[in-house]
């Protein structure tokens, strides 16, 4: 079943074991279905727990909004609307995995919005970060990557970093990639290797996006493969805001 993340019989690189907290930061409802699913529910079957962190509601989404309600211009309104309807697939999508809706959390921050905000410093953002990861101190936080080409993506990781240096809190942390880019390298790490089972779970969790897989359905579907693959990275020493900003493209 898992090459090196859960140890079912002997110990692991990673520190998943019964009793363990796993933190996993989403950028937008489905990152933790196509990045994650597979992980979620290896770890609550050695009897870790979990806990989800969404920052955005993905309501910054207009073609497929503009394709499955038949509208062209897309107001505030729509945006909300559309962001309940990606939260609420976001649930399903737990349940899929084995969690509950207790077991996730939602900013409500700014779909896009996570890279511009970093680099202004934005301080309730800060907070909202720091006040999630000093109410539940996981022993694994697991994080987009920093080389995700989503500026979303990459907020996330910069305000993880800043949250838990801030917190004074020192997890096990990985990575995951979901947009490397053009002419850029696939992740490499730690290789999670899923059964056939735990493959159409993650399947029928990618499915419950229905928003998403309505226009990238073969894509979407394409990440409920054999493996999953988490890079190590350290804690930065330094807060992330000292250190150089990191392109947009």
């Amino acid at each position: 079943m898992l090459k090196e993340l859960v140890p079912f019989a002997s110990p692991s690189p990673l520190p998943i074991r019964p009793g363990s907290r796993i933190t996993v930061f989403a950028p937008h409802p489905d990152d933790e279905s196509l990045g994650t699913g597979g992980l979620i529910q290896q770890a609550l079957a050695v009897g870790a727990r979990v806990r989800v962190i969404f920052p955005t509601d993905g309501d910054n989404n207009p073609w497929p909004q503009r394709f499955l309600e038949r509208r062209i211009f897309i107001n505030a309104d729509c945006r909300k609307r559309w962001g309940a309807r990606r939260r609420n697939e976001a649930l399903r999508a737990l349940e899929k995995l084995g969690l509950n809706p207790d077991d996730a959390v939602f900013f409500g921050l700014p779909d896009q919005g996570l890279l511009p905000m970093w680099r202004e410093r934005n301080a309730d953002t800060t907070d909202a970060f720091v006040r999630t990861v000093k109410a539940w101190p996981a022993d694994v936080v697991v994080v987009p990557s920093p080389r995700d080409q989503h500026p979303d993506h990459r907020g996330t990781y910069l305000f993880a970093m800043e949250a838990l240096l801030q917190a004074q809190q020192n997890p096990a942390i990985y990575s995951y990639l979901i947009h490397p880019g053009f002419f850029r390298r696939y992740a490499q790490g730690t290789a999670l290797s899923l059964t056939p089972e735990q493959r159409a779970a993650k399947l029928q969790a990618i499915l419950c996006h229905e928003t998403q897989v309505a226009l990238s359905r073969r894509r979407f579907c394409s990440y409920a493969g054999e493996e999953e693959i988490f890079t190590p990275e350290p804690l930065p020493e330094t807060s992330p805001a000292r250190q150089p900003a990191i392109p947009v493209g």
